[in-house]
């Protein structure tokens, strides 16, 4: 009897099922820990020998955790982040991790680009204002100010999977594609997405939008402060679909309180939910979603997919995909 132990806010007979329909026969025991009581958690992690991990990053996977394990050798996570994963400690164990990598791309680049067109066309405001029965044409014609993104210049940090799908849609609107990435992609590759390579600090001065599109490590925390937002154009736009982390918050309230920044739009939060007492809350120059770019139901349907596929692999005894941290 193998026991698989969920971290995510999935019923157990739900992800039961999931398995079952393609491992068959397989004696195969679910425990949801969300659904066990304190009594009996102990008992559950120390006989479970596979976990598919929490899409919400509540709680951390590190040695603390993995000692109430012993028996585990397969993380499952079921979303392209893993910053709640100590890698080193799994590895140390023996646990292999694994992620979905890719599968919300599409879903974060449609949200990056119409964040954009929002804060271009002033939609927030002109939506609000017209549903009170305003007519507000002369306002934003003339003192706010509409705009077009065709011949504006679009900086892209981080060109993994994300960045590449918002450069293929940013195509068609007729912009100047510029990306910073650690790994520069090569001539070729740069042509075939029409983008052309800057390092970061000339992106930030040359960009009418910042998109930010880099995983949470220790290199990326912070790394957009008060100093990289003080090189941005003033009437500049910021977009952060990475991870709240990744820019200082109070800094970017200030230059946007201050009118030295055009406008951000920002789906990810140091601390989510976010509390009601965060900087960014009190303006309207920022376009605040609540870490919903990549969650749409045809990203949540692919996560399951290749979530229970990669577990139903390595419960038959296959080498899994998308290891993290082998070797």
């Amino acid at each position: 009897m193998v026991t698989v132990l969920s971290f995510s806010p999935v019923p157990g007979p739900l992800l039961h099922q999931w398995l079952a329909a393609q491992l068959g026969a397989t004696a195969l025991r679910v425990v949801a820990d969300d659904e066990l009581v304190a009594a009996g958690r102990d008992q559950a992690y120390a006989g479970a020998e596979v976990a598919l991990g929490d899409y919400t990053f509540r709680g951390h996977v590190d040695m603390l955790l993995l000692d109430k394990m012993p028996k585990l050798k397969f993380l499952q996570q079921p979303s392209a982040g893993y910053q709640h994963i100590d890698l080193a400690a799994c590895r140390a164990r023996g646990v292999l991790v694994a992620n979905t990598p890719g599968v919300n791309a599409a879903a974060v680049a449609e949200h990056t680009i119409m964040i954009a067109l929002a804060s271009l066309k002033r939609l927030i405001y002109a939506n609000a204002a017209t549903h009170t029965g305003q007519w507000g044409q002369h306002e934003l014609m003339w003192e706010r100010g509409v705009f077009e993104l065709m011949g504006k210049t679009w900086g892209i940090v981080g060109f993994g999977a994300v960045g590449r799908e918002v450069a293929k849609r940013l195509a068609a609107f007729g912009v100047n594609m510029m990306y910073f990435d650690l790994q520069r992609q090569t001539p070729e590759e740069e042509s075939a997405a029409q983008v052309t390579y800057k390092p970061l600090d000339h992106l930030l001065r040359l960009a009418d939008i910042v998109s930010l599109h880099v995983p949470l490590t220790e290199q990326t925390r912070g790394f957009i402060g008060a100093r990289e937002l003080g090189l941005m154009k003033f009437q500049a736009i910021l977009i952060n679909v990475a991870r709240g982390e990744c820019v200082d918050e109070h800094a970017l309230a200030d230059r946007l309180r201050t009118k030295k920044l055009g406008g951000a739009g920002i789906d990810v939060f140091s601390q989510e939910p976010i509390s009601r007492d965060h900087p960014l809350l009190a303006l309207d120059n920022a376009i605040l979603t609540p870490h919903i770019a990549g969650a749409t139901n045809e990203v949540r349907e692919r996560v399951v997919r290749m979530a229970v596929a990669n577990l139903v692999q390595f419960l038959q005894g296959r080498p899994p995909q998308h290891v993290l941290n082998a070797g």
